[in-house]
């Protein structure tokens, strides 16, 4: 017993996926000296730029996944890692800890719709 073509193309986007967002929380982790500097932030700030990010995952993962049952995987899955794209590029280009955090919560908010379930 073995995947088809699609099966095997589905389980790499999957794969990639669930890489692509815990790589992004990772390397969240190991810029927040450099954030720290650049965005001229307080502990506090930073703090809420990480937990917001994996607050907004963990409440949007529970209701991504009912409604993926619900409506269809797929388009939560593609709506989620648009946010989760968008969120990124914006909180990357964010010039002050306000838009950041904001940003890093829609992140999160979107990889909690794309995790693969």
């Amino acid at each position: 017993m073995g995947f088809d073509a699609a099966g095997r193309r589905v389980l790499v986007v999957c794969a990639a996926c669930g890489f692509t967002t815990l790589l992004d929380n990772s390397v969240l982790n190991i810029a927040i000296p450099a954030l720290r500097d650049s965005l001229h932030a307080d502990a506090t700030q930073v703090q809420w730029m990480v937990a917001g990010y994996s607050l907004a995952f963990g409440l949007a993962l529970v209701p991504g996944g009912r409604l993926g049952d619900i409506r269809g995987r797929k388009p939560f899955f593609l709506a989620g890692m648009a946010i989760f794209t968008v969120g990124a590029a914006l909180a990357g280009s964010s010039p002050t800890h306000g838009r950041s955090s904001r940003r890093a919560c829609s992140k999160g908010w979107g990889e909690g719709w794309s995790i693969p379930r």
